[in-house]
């Protein structure tokens, strides 16, 4: 993924080349210098502007909340190793020790698509001052996993989340440590597909989560599915790969093991959250996954507005996850 920095060099770059070209065009038709000057700037301006303005504009909207560094927590770095190279990934905990060992409880923060481990930074910070250990990560293909494969490879980052499981289970420190999961969009997907039938795992919540992955591709608005084909997204699974990535098919076939009053204990441990008006993964999929789970009122958050990224609603998506984790 290309930085701001990338982004305007290589806008510049291409800017200053249009405009050396109309300086070039206009000397050859032996206008003066000034008139060169003039329309070269001019091109590049009209290049520019727009541009400067939407970057402007996504960064007011979408970079709402700063970069925290608070010395009540600390934050350790650690490496990961997976198939493929390595996972960076973040442990953070308070240093309020007594708050720590009370709730004795490690949440793996699973990103989104385009995520990095310090994106999320203003949902796991208030998880932290609760006494609860986070660990974020960089998935595959990502920040500082960007050379550990690519980050469209979903079925890898399924495995990921299952190898850094197994990573906690043999870690001095947190091998005792209750296990929650917290996934947004393809985090979601993966913690559902890769950590439901863990029963280490002891809450899951899964925020803005495909359902059926295949069928709920093939009816994306085109502008969603041309966006994944830009992205390298694997648009037409096979029957496996579609089993695998997908929550409802992992769910339903698990459901057949247990009794009537087995999978309601089961599933309390889900918390589903949605919004209406979601354009890239839409409301049917929320309700798809709840049907097959059973679950109830308490399990669910259901947003009239926020579309995909939650923008705006980010306290009371916080307060709604804590008060799912701490009851």
């Amino acid at each position: 993924m290309l930085t701001k920095t990338k982004k305007y060099f290589i806008l510049i770059v291409i800017d200053v080349l249009i405009s050396a070209f109309i300086w070039h065009v206009n000397a050859s038709w032996n206008n003066t210098f000034w008139t060169c000057l003039i329309l070269s700037t001019t091109t590049f301006l009209i290049i520019f502007t727009p541009f400067q303005i939407y970057f402007s504009l996504r960064e007011i909207y979408f970079d709402r909340w700063r970069s925290l560094h608070l010395e009540a927590i600390e934050k350790s770095k650690v490496k990961i190793n997976v198939e493929g190279g390595y996972l960076y990934a973040d442990l953070i905990i308070s240093r309020n020790q007594e708050a720590v060992s009370l709730k004795n409880t490690i949440v793996i923060i699973s990103p989104g698509f385009s995520d990095t481990k310090e994106t999320l930074q203003y949902y796991y910070f208030p998880l932290v001052y609760h006494g609860y250990v986070i660990l974020t990560y960089d998935a595959r293909g990502m920040g500082r996993s960007k050379k550990t494969g690519k980050r469209s490879d979903f079925i890898k980052r399924i495995e990921d989340f299952k190898t850094i499981i197994k990573w906690l289970r043999n870690h001095d420190k947190f091998k005792n440590f209750k296990i929650n999961c917290i996934g947004i969009s393809i985090g979601a997907l993966t913690v559902l597909c890769g950590g439901f039938s863990n029963k280490k795992i002891e809450k899951i919540v899964a925020i803005s989560s495909i359902s059926k992955y295949r069928e709920n591709i093939k009816i994306s608005k085109r502008i969603v599915k041309f966006s994944y084909l830009m992205k390298g997204i694997n648009l037409k699974p096979n029957d496996e790969a579609n089993e695998q990535l997908s929550p409802y098919l992992i769910i339903k076939n698990l459901k057949n093991d247990f009794s009537q009053e087995e999978w309601k204990k089961f599933t309390r441990r889900v918390f589903l959250i949605h919004t209406r008006n979601d354009r890239i993964i839409p409301f049917k999929n929320f309700e798809e996954n709840r049907e097959i789970l059973e679950l109830s009122t308490e399990n669910q958050l259901i947003m009239n507005k926020g579309r995909h990224t939650y923008k705006k609603d980010e306290l009371a998506l916080v307060g709604a996850i804590l008060k799912f984790l701490n009851k």
